[in-house]
């Protein structure tokens, strides 16, 4: 787990019993405004409440260790040392907007949803899934959080909404393309870039859209209709109907919706660029940077231009 490439060997391993957020190394929903005043003061506990959706049940964790295990949760790899306490620092950042938010969640300020919040693994599940690499973890990410401790990521008078995701398309994708809300610090920066390939027969890729949609016809050639600077898909048009991209990538279960699509005999290939929403921190992209000498407060202020690191008082 040393390196990324020998991380994804052991994140196709365990995949299956993560919770979807983790799975996907990022979160799809779109980020909620925050009000806050310019110094950021939690109750004196500082604690995250959780609500278990199965059991109404309602428990209490103290913020450093939320932003630990969530992170457990979230990252499939150990990250470099720096790019592991921006990774942390974004994970607190989350847990203070939530707090100040109010416990909107049935007297909670979060659910185990991972479809709708940052969620934190159990220190059980985190054994389950890191397995003999479980200490080795569990020991970085403490270290992280020790070494930033309270530290969050501010924008103006309110902490940021500090999204994130796997690994990047060769810059990150802006808000406002993605979500349709433009955030000055959610914009497209230079990031890193990986690629990988999914191939359909013409039937294939006929019947998943009709399965969705019945007017669909069938398949008739594929056109992109639109993207973005970034390479982000924003409509295409197959089957005789129009989708997003972002739709598209759903139905075909694509990495990130910054694909470029082409057909060959019978075949229909994407070659997909990045993986996740593509807004904000790029994880693969910070542990670069971080291996390349650079500290956790510049690669925040990379991916999220404009902001500042502030503790909590």
């Amino acid at each position: 787990m040393r390196s990324f490439f020998k991380s994804v060997i052991f994140w196709a391993a365990v995949i299956c019993v993560l919770p979807a957020a983790a799975a996907g190394g990022i979160r799809e929903d779109k980020p909620e405004s925050v009000q806050a005043s310019q110094s950021i003061i939690l109750p004196d506990e500082k604690k995250i409440k959780l609500l278990c959706t199965s059991t109404g049940q309602i428990t209490e964790m103290d913020i450093e260790d939320y932003a630990v295990y969530a992170v457990l949760e979230e990252v499939p790899f150990i990250p470099d040392a720096e790019a592991l306490k921006a990774q942390v620092c974004a994970a607190r950042t989350y847990a203070a907007r939530r707090i100040i938010s109010g416990e909107t969640e049935k007297g909670a300020h979060i659910s185990d949803d991972g479809s709708r919040f940052q969620t934190a693994l159990s220190e059980s599940d985190a054994r389950a899934v890191y397995g003999s690499d479980y200490d080795e973890a569990l020991a970085a990410v403490k270290a992280a959080a020790m070494a930033t401790e309270g530290e969050i990521i501010m924008y103006g008078e309110a902490p940021a909404a500090a999204v994130f995701h796997l690994s990047s398309a060769g810059v990150t994708e802006s808000a406002e393309n993605v979500w349709g809300k433009a955030y000055p610090y959610l914009v497209s920066v230079p990031s890193d870039c990986t690629e990988a390939r999914r191939e359909f027969t013409k039937a294939e890729l006929a019947a998943r859209i009709s399965s969705e949609y019945e007017e669909a016809a069938g398949f008739d050639g594929i056109e992109i209709l639109s993207s973005t600077d970034a390479g982000t898909v924003l409509s295409a048009r197959l089957c005789g109907i129009e989708l997003s991209g972002r739709r598209l990538s759903e139905l075909l279960s694509l990495d990130s919706a910054a694909f470029e699509v082409c057909e060959k005999g019978d075949a229909v290939v994407f070659t997909v660029k990045g993986s996740g929403h593509l807004v904000g921190m790029s994880i693969c992209g910070a542990d670069e940077l971080s291996r390349r000498g650079m500290g956790y407060r510049e690669i925040l202020e990379h991916y999220y231009p404009g902001t500042y690191i502030e503790k909590m008082q």
